[in-house]
Order: structure tokens, then sequence, then C-alpha cells
């Protein structure tokens, strides 16, 4: 590992000089960013904004040689205190090399070797000082560390954190912009980094409701192997189309595939088989790529945040969403939902969301699709 250090002086410090230092490492970036000293000018504070200080800086890590780093803060005014807080921060110009790696974003203050506190979370006894990013094919993903999953926005060639958010469990930013003079983003590896932080019912990275978890995780992808995740891994969550907010998914009749006599005979019931099945569905000889079938429907979906790896579900994939039904909402009353599941050349299985019971029905007639997808 080589360390660089480049001296520059600070205008608005007379005499005082920071130290710039570029950590260049296998599997890690270090840019540094001289901030403290740097608030913007001419701001409302009032506005409640982020504002962007220092500037945005070109960084280099393992996967890319030139992120930018651009930080913002916010003015907070108490009876105790009023000051800026570092609030949140983007990372763009993210290449297309950094796909299943993981950032771990900190920040420091010139002097103190360990990083500084960045927020709290409501319900975790210490704060935390570091963030960290999956990137799977550009679409990006917090993992773990109390944010949520609508802690961060997918922006033109990379990511935005929020560090101080209102929803429960409320996050609160607690650096002081003033003390930032450092931050540090390490790229390494994901081989079994997983999208923590979420519990059923929350929103997951595709804007649909998670409706089941597995701690082990689970088979999964276009191929249901244990490395079917965009980064090479188990999948452990699965979630269901929104039927409201941008992009909402409206539940409709459809039928099963434009096939409706050749037996497949290699669909299968496993959690997490659904999008082996569905791509099968959609690949079968004698109008399986019909448009506006359950199969082909499922997989031309795209999500609120730009996800394509929609599917329709297998069977058991669908008892776990009725399930959790009520949580996830939005479902016909008493309607017939498919799996990609079938039960013989001309029927396919479905459930009854009335009474809870599964059924096969032929693949003529049409039922109603809702698309989930596993990650």
């Amino acid at each position: 590992m080589t360390l660089l250090n480049f001296k520059s002086r600070d205008p608005k410090r007379t005499g005082e000089k920071k130290t710039l230092s570029i950590i260049l490492g296998i599997g890690a970036l270090v840019g540094v960013i001289a901030l403290g000293s740097t608030l913007a000018a001419s701001i409302n504070l009032n506005s409640n904004n982020p504002v962007e200080f220092g500037q945005g800086v070109a960084q280099a890590t393992a996967c890319d040689d030139s992120v930018v780093v651009t930080p913002q803060s916010t003015f907070f005014n108490s009876e105790e205190d009023a000051g800026f807080i570092f609030s949140s921060f983007s990372v763009t110009d993210v290449s297309s090399a950094c796909n299943g790696k993981v950032f771990t974003i900190k920040a420091y203050k010139n002097g103190q070797n360990g990083p500084l506190d960045l927020y709290t979370t409501e319900g975790v006894a210490e704060p935390f000082s570091e963030v960290q990013v999956l990137d799977t094919a550009g679409s990006f993903t917090l993992i773990g560390a109390g944010l949520l999953s609508d802690d961060i926005q997918d922006i033109s060639t990379g990511f935005n954190v929020n560090l101080s958010t209102g929803h429960a469990p409320v996050s609160t930013a607690i650096a002081s912009a003033q003390d930032v003079d450092r931050i540090t983003v390490e790229s390494n590896d994901s081989v079994d980094g997983t999208p923590a932080g979420y519990e059923v019912g929350d929103v997951g990275p595709g804007g649909g409701k998670i409706f089941y978890y597995s701690e082990a995780g689970f088979n999964c992808g276009e191929n249901f192997s244990s490395t079917g995740s965009p980064t090479g891994r188990k999948c452990n969550y699965l979630e269901a189309a929104p039927t409201t907010g941008t992009n909402a998914w409206t539940d409709a009749f459809y039928a099963w595939s434009g096939n409706t006599e050749d037996l497949l005979g290699t669909t299968s019931s496993a959690i997490g088989s659904g999008y082996l099945n569905t791509i099968q569905m959609s690949e079968q000889t004698n109008g399986g790529g019909m448009p506006d079938r359950a199969g082909t429907i499922s997989l031309a979906y795209i999500g609120p945040n730009n996800t394509n790896d929609w599917y329709l579900p297998s069977i058991d994939e669908l008892n776990e969403l009725y399930l959790q039904r009520a949580t996830v909402g939005g479902f016909e009353e008493g309607g017939g939902y498919l799996s990609s599941t079938e039960q013989d050349a001309g029927t396919a299985i479905f459930r009854d969301f009335g009474n809870g019971n599964t059924y096969s029905y032929s693949k003529f007639y049409t039922l109603t699709v809702r698309p989930i997808r596993a990650f």
C-alpha cells in the first residue's frame, strides 16, 4: 500500500496547512477532501435543504480510477446549539467494473486516527461510524448499519445516502461538518455481502413490500443456483411488486403463457425457483413468448427503482405471499393468483387468496398475477 501526501493551504486559515492523503491499495480506495473549513457562503439557513460543502473530489479505487464523492451539510438551530451537520453525501461516476463490490464510506477529523461517528439510529445503543453500500449492476443497496432501504437513492452514475431520516426507526446525523476533514471510500469484493437491515413489511430495494426472509439464504436467479444473486451468493429476501406509487404494478388477469398444451416438465415449487420457472415459460416453443401472458408480463415489469428482475412466483413463494397478504396489501379479495409452477401439460397451480387453498387451473384461462423478486 502506498501513501501519498499533498500539502494545500486553506485560504480561510492563514498559515495553517491541511494534509490531503490518498491511499491506493488492492480492494481499497481512500480519497481525502479538505472539508472542515470550506462551508458554502450565501446560503439560506432556513431552507433545511442539504448544502454542498467543500467540492466533489475525484478519487481512485480498486474497481474504478475516478469516482466523485460530494458531501452535503444541513444547518440546524436549537436552544442548546446551532451549526452545520454532515447530513448526506453522493458517490458518482461509478464504473460498471464495480458491480458486485461493497463501498465503505467513513469520515475523519485531522489529528484523529479513528473515524467520526456519523449518525445514530433509534433503538441501537452505539452510533455508526461507517456506511456500507452494495453495487448491484449500477443499482445500490445499503448493507446493515441502522439505515433502511429508502435512505439511499440511485442517481445518475451513482448513489446518494441520507444520514438523517424521519421514518421509523429514526436515524439522526451527528457529525459536525466543521470536523469532517477527510472522507474515505473503500471498495472490496462482496462474496457473501447480504443486504441487511430489512424486516418483513419493509420496503425493499425494488420498491415493493418484503414478505419473506431466510437467514440461511436460498438458491435464486435465472439459474436457481447458490450464486444466483448479482453478487454471486444466495438470496435472503422476497419482495412483492408495489401496487401504489411510481411505476406501480396493477393486478390483472392473464393466461399462464402462450403455450397452453405442452408440458414444460422442469418447473419447481421451491422458494427462489420462480425466476427460472418464468424464464422457461417465456422461452417455451409454440407461443411461450407471447406478450401479455402471466410469464412474459412479469418479466417485462420495471419497478420503481428500475429493477427488472421481477418474475411470476413459484407456488411455495406464492404461499409465503399469501401468508403476508395483509402486510403487503393490495390483493384482490377472494381472488385466485397464478404461480409459475405447472401441474401438467394443460394446467398450472394457483392459490385462492380467499380460502387459502391451492388448485390446478387450465393454462388457457386467466387468473390474477402479482410479480415478485428475490435479492
